[in-house]
């Protein structure tokens, strides 16, 4: 296996800094990374260094894409010789929230998905719910407005916020109904083909359950405890493009090396 990391854009022989250490202690280990120019590749630009060997599979650790540059990038990879471990349907899969919910509909908040430009403010009006939590497909709003909405009018205003300050609304529209967290109670978890992996000495029975209904080869799952007490899932992400989080250099490493 290699690991593709994003270059440093000033640097392009070093890792981009957010990757550095990380890059560092997977060559420690024995393995194979390659660096490529992120920014190249909407010129169509991919020339990873040293060379994908044919045949290798590759995981890549590092930005974000939406589904199409994802999809254009498994393409380069394949042209090179290599083999994603994670294809561009599997990405999808966890990366956008209205590809999984439907399997983990029971174990996470009520969401509803709305259309780009679909009448928000009557769709969101007709929930009557007490407060909406409005995101696009993969991500929430950074504004300082935040994400939680009490009215419709404010969750239409959000939307907008999203689409101003992302550039886009990737998918779609997902609202949310609120549920009460306990602070600081959220854990990110790791799956590697169907093995849940935690930074805590045990994996909580909620994310073995979405192991068993969730098939991709790398992915990360987001729990966190209502007021109650209750353990409910918060989010998916694709594993190559997942922050650590709480996880320590070391303990996430072992987790690279056994995908190997």
């Amino acid at each position: 296996m290699r690991i593709l990391y994003p270059c440093n854009p000033l640097e392009p022989k070093e890792p981009d800094q957010p990757y550095t250490d990380e890059c560092i202690a997977i060559q420690q280990l024995g393995i194979p990374v390659s660096l490529f120019a992120y920014d190249n590749l909407s010129f169509g630009d991919f020339k990873p260094l040293p060379r994908i060997e044919s045949g290798e599979m590759v995981l890549y650790r590092g930005w974000m894409f939406n589904i199409i540059a994802y999809q254009e990038f498994t393409d380069f990879i394949r042209k090179k010789g290599g083999i994603p471990l994670t294809s561009a349907a599997d990405y999808a899969h966890c990366h956008h929230l209205n590809q999984w919910y439907s399997a983990c509909a029971d174990l996470t908040p009520e969401t509803v998905f709305l259309e780009r430009d679909s009448n928000y403010l009557e769709q969101i009006s007709n929930l009557k719910w007490d407060a909406y939590f409005i995101k696009d497909f993969v991500k929430s709003n950074t504004d300082g407005q935040g994400s939680i909405a009490n009215t419709p009018e404010q969750a239409v205003k959000i939307i907008g916020l999203i689409e101003q300050y992302r550039g886009e609304i990737e998918g779609g529209v997902s609202v949310r109904k609120v549920e009460c967290f306990q602070p600081q109670s959220e854990l990110r978890f790791f799956v590697v083909n169907g093995t849940a992996y935690s930074p805590i000495p045990e994996v909580p029975a909620i994310v073995e359950t979405v192991t068993q209904r969730i098939d991709a080869p790398f992915y990360s799952v987001d729990v966190a405890k209502t007021v109650e007490g209750k353990e409910r899932i918060i989010e998916l992400g694709d594993g190559q493009v997942s922050e650590r989080k709480t996880w320590t250099l070391e303990r996430f490493i072992n987790i690279l090396a056994q995908i190997g």
